[in-house]
């Protein structure tokens, strides 16, 4: 008997949705910071957990090849390394993970988490211990982007004894990258070293990347009830990335080629945090962080479909009609030049502690946060491909000051009755943010614009626990988005007041746990939007503005389920967004688009793995992930426009291997991952043009495990 690929989606569909589950074998052992609670029972909402034990079966090449595994979550390719994260948490805006809020150790990681969160980094794989995605009522604890999703970062605990771990690896397209991790402790003192170099040629031709980091963490017990951990970290990037797309001719000949050879992207980073616990009695925990993070990037590129006079060039034969074809004139063009200066600083007391009344046990959180952010973005235009900030007739076009000072309270308790805990919380939140623009399309303006808001965001989660293996659970929260200031203003026009998006987010579901090895979990949602945040050429209007845009509903149906049965381990997550899409029209934004469906919202998602674990340490693995189709605009354009930016974006499903071997009586672990192993050609999105996904790549590696 022959089976379709649709059979296959169709039986594994099914299968998913007989349940769903956490992705984790070892939550259990977990005993470092993170934003899940230890009595997951009690948590409202969905909830997922990548360990170590899954990251070391991975071997993943990049954090995207991890976050597929989570139901609801949708990586869009750009880079190799992951680098422009592009995470979409049901349905919700993929580009630079805006609409996901992103945290390692609880601190958010977004160069400007208010003003601008487009994701440009994430600590390297090599010194996480799990990843935690959260969704439901709890959100109500985080801020900002309290909409889609949280996604946290745990990094490595300090040893209390010698550590030396490290690994190196190789692959195609001259990847190579080695990593190290040193440490030392005890009972009272610890410290570790991270370093990471990492290396090689990316998606595209003349797409290299270069990541460095290195980062030092240390714990100190300063008596038998205070406790202070100090983390510092330094990241560098360099990368031939361009964000030019190809026009269909040029994607048909080769979905790898780049004319852009002269756009370039750095990054440097420095961050830091200082956390003092506090334990006050035996029910109490006083925690209490502080933390800075600087971020400095630039961007140089030929890369859009921009008509600005400045990249015209007469000298060269760049004129009119002919800056249409950017692939044909790459070399012949100027560029645009885009550097960016961020930095945020905050403190977040968080108590914790149980109480009881009435003969009902409880647990609270009751926390303050106090952040205050700067960004300054520039950008230059150029009459030359490799033009920079000081060459000659290269132009001021804009240069922007934003500041944003954000004060937020919150509180949230869990009441405790036999096998019921209901779980009320509610964030408020005080946002201020001024935009002073200095220059605005060649013009010296110095205007400034202010706004303001004022939140209360209230949720309520319940969950019912009747036996130790199942749990059904329920919540609903407001959640909000903050609203980003223009970065282009028109200097003629009056200033775009922008309203923060907001939210009405309601799950449904079980956690089920029916013997030992195997988990289900699956949650049912609805996300009502309204004063939606989109960029104005998205919707026919400026580029480099924002605007509301009316209401949107996303409903659907996700979850996961893992078993190990004797030495093999099946995992699957799968989500059916069944609704996503417009419910207004407003004015000329969004005219026409009621009833159609979000852009680069698929309804399915599946992600299926089997592995085998044989007693002589070998461990393999297998997998599939399959993204249906999307539309690429508001107006769900199914025909394909020359220039690659209008037209569906296909389903695809690709496959992935990872075998790991640990040499007997030794601390050697061998290791090879392919991704993508039958080197499918597809198309990641239509953002500026055509984007290919990753071709195959394949790794080899050694690591010193403990």
């Amino acid at each position: 008997m022959t089976v379709t690929s649709k059979q296959l989606l169709a039986a594994l569909s099914s299968l998913c949705f007989a349940g769903c589950a956490y992705a984790s074998d070892d939550r259990a052992d977990i005993v470092v910071r993170g934003i899940v609670p230890e009595e997951v029972e009690s948590v409202a909402g969905s909830l997922t957990i990548i360990g170590p034990t899954a990251l070391a079966r991975m071997q993943p090449i990049s954090v995207k090849e991890v976050l597929r595994r989570v139901p609801g979550v949708q990586v869009v390719d750009e880079d190799a390394f992951g680098l422009k994260l592009n995470i979409s948490v049901r349905g919700l805006s993929a580009r630079r993970s805006g609409r996901t809020l992103l945290l390692e150790d609880g601190v958010p990681i977004q160069p400007a988490p208010y003003a601008d969160p487009s994701a440009h980094y994430y600590p390297p794989l090599h010194r996480v211990e799990r990843i935690e995605v959260r969704k439901g009522s709890a959100q109500v604890l985080f801020g900002p982007q309290s909409i889609g999703g949280v996604v946290n970062f745990v990094t490595d605990a300090v040893p209390d004894r010698l550590l030396i771990e490290g690994a190196a690896q190789i692959g195609t397209r001259s990847f190579h990258s080695l990593d190290a991790s040193l440490g030392i402790g005890n009972d009272a003192f610890g410290i570790r070293l991270d370093a990471v170099h990492k290396q090689g040629d990316g998606i595209r031709d003349y797409h290299g990347t270069r990541v460095d980091e290195i980062a030092v963490k240390t714990r100190m017990a300063i008596d038998d009830r205070h406790s202070l951990t100090v983390k510092g970290s330094y990241y560098a990037e360099g990368s031939r990335l361009t964000e030019g797309g190809l026009n269909e001719a040029r994607f048909a000949i080769s979905p790898y080629y780049n004319p852009f050879r002269n756009d370039w992207f750095s990054l440097d980073r420095i961050a830091g945090q200082v956390v003092h616990d506090w334990s006050i009695g035996t029910n109490a925990t006083l925690s209490t962080q502080v933390f800075y993070t600087r971020t400095y990037r630039a961007s140089y590129r030929q890369a859009d479909t921009s008509v600005d006079a400045m990249t015209a060039n007469p000298a060269t034969g760049c004129v009119g009609g002919a800056r249409t074809d950017y692939e044909r004139f790459a070399a012949l063009c100027g560029n645009k030049m885009r550097p960016r200066a961020f930095s945020f600083w905050g403190v977040e007391p968080r108590l914790q502690f149980e109480w009881s009344a009435l003969g009902v046990t409880n647990e609270a959180i009751i926390g303050a946060r106090a952040h205050f952010e700067t960004t300054n973005r520039k950008r230059y235009n150029g009459l030359t491909p490799d033009a920079r900030e000081t060459s000659a007739e290269t132009l001021l076009r804009d240069d922007n000051d934003i500041g944003t000072q954000s004060y937020a309270a919150y509180f949230q308790n869990v009441f405790s009755v036999g096998d019921i805990h209901i779980t009320p919380g509610v964030r408020a939140e005080r946002t201020e943010t001024t935009n002073r623009a200095r220059t605005a399309n060649f013009v010296a303006i110095d205007r400034t614009s202010a706004s303001s808001q004022t939140l209360v965001l209230p949720g309520v989660g319940l969950t019912w626990t009747p036996s130790d293996t199942l749990t059904a659970f329920a919540g609903i929260h407001k959640g909000f988005a903050p609203p980003r200031p223009d970065r282009d203003f028109n200097p003629t026009a009056p200033f775009n007041a922008v309203r923060p998006e907001r939210s009405t987010e309601t799950e449904v579901g079980f956690r089920f746990r029916p013997r030992p090895g195997v988990t289900v979990e699956s949650t049912l949602f609805e996300m009502e939007l309204s004063e939606l945040i989109v960029e104005g050429s998205l919707v026919g209007g400026r580029s480099g503005t924002f605007v509301n845009a009316g209401k949107a509903r996303h409903r659907g149906l996700e979850g996961t389920a893992t078993a190990a049965i004797g030495p093999i381990q099946l995992g699957l997550t799968c989500s059916y967004l069944f609704e996503a899409q417009f419910l207004t029209d407003v004015e000329e934004v969004t005219r026409g688009v009621k009833g159609n469906r979000i852009p680069y919202a698929p309804k399915q998602l599946i992600d299926a793995s089997i592995g085998y674990r044989h007693p002589r340490g070998v461990d393999l693995e297998l997998g599939i992930n399959y993204v249906g189709e999307q539309f690429a605009n508001a107006s769900n354009t199914r025909m394909v426009s020359p220039d690659g930016l209008n037209g569906t974006v296909p389903a695809r499903t690709i496959v992935r291997t990872s075998v790991n071997y640990r040499l007997p009586k030794s601390r050697l672990q061998l290791f090879a991952t392919v991704e993508n192993f039958f080197d499918n050609a597809y198309i990641a999105s239509r953002v500026d043009g055509l984007f290919a996904g990753p071709a195959r790549r394949m790794l080899v590696g050694v690591r010193i495990v403990p």
